[in-house]
């Protein structure tokens, strides 16, 4: 009898999803951690940094089309091409922070060029940090656990402790296979962009963890411009270069000694 309860919820549980699959995400991450992991899933990932993989565990937020949480789920399963182009596609909050340099004129924006080691676009070049809020009581609460996420992060992958006041920008949705195309990860976030303009020593004041970062360097937009095209950098990146944001938002970086949050619309823009 107890055999038959569990297959008669099984069963319920795969109906739920195809009729509306937002609702098992809100309801349980482990619902979703059942229909997207099995042994496969696991062993494949031997091929990779033990370190990396460690971290493929940590909860993350599932969001719907207007970045209201819905769910957790796992940052494995959040990459998982299985889970992105389907319909719905599984979305994730993320954030991607842009420290510039502000101790040259103008100011240069540091890139890192991610590590080897990494599961998702290793030894190509992005913007300071990029990561993911976790789904906990200190990074669920929109802005500010964003910013407290972009603090853990930037001490976390570059060794360097920002004293001074984070930015909010505005929102990004975009999805991306990985590179190379593995066929099994990919991106699919909305993306809270977070700016910051201080001075900064590169061999001073960042201690960097060769198992996230590779080597970092502060650019000029025109810098950043060609890398884009000679192909050496992440998808995301790209994109905000390629439609005129980063232009953008560096010359508003540049003409104002402070932005304020809030002035430019809250829309999230789909790239």
């Amino acid at each position: 009898m107890c055999v038959c309860f569990f297959f008669f919820q099984i069963n319920k549980m795969i109906k739920s999803l195809v009729q509306n699959p937002t609702n098992l995400l809100s309801t349980s991450a482990r619902a979703l951690s059942i229909l997207t992991t099995n042994k496969s899933d696991i062993e494949f990932l031997d091929k990779y940094d033990p370190q990396q993989v460690t971290l493929l565990y940590e909860p993350l937020m599932v969001v719907d089309q207007h970045d209201q949480i819905i769910g957790q789920v796992t940052k494995k399963d959040a990459h998982l091409l299985s889970n992105i182009e389907r319909q719905p596609s599984l979305v994730h909050r993320a954030f991607s922070f842009f420290l510039f340099d502000s101790s040259m004129k103008p100011a240069r924006l540091i890139l890192q060029q991610r590590a080897p080691e990494k599961i998702t676009y290793p030894n190509l070049w992005a913007n300071t940090c990029c990561s993911h809020p976790l789904f906990n009581q200190s990074e669920t609460n929109g802005i500010e656990g964003v910013k407290h996420a972009v603090r853990r992060r930037v001490q976390y992958e570059l060794g360097y402790e920002y004293l001074g006041d984070l930015i909010y920008l505005t929102r990004i949705f975009y999805q991306a296979r990985n590179i190379p195309d593995d066929g099994i990860f990919g991106e699919s976030e909305i993306d809270y962009i977070v700016m910051a303009k201080c001075p900064t020593n590169l061999t001073v004041d960042f201690q960097i963890n060769k198992n996230e970062v590779e080597q970092i360097r502060a650019v000029s937009l025109n810098e950043c411009e060609q890398m884009v095209e000679q192909g050496v950098t992440t998808p995301w990146f790209s994109k905000i270069v390629r439609e005129g944001l980063l232009a953008k938002w560096w010359s508003m970086l540049d003409e104002q000694e402070h932005v304020k949050e809030g002035e430019l619309t809250d829309e999230i823009i789909e790239l």
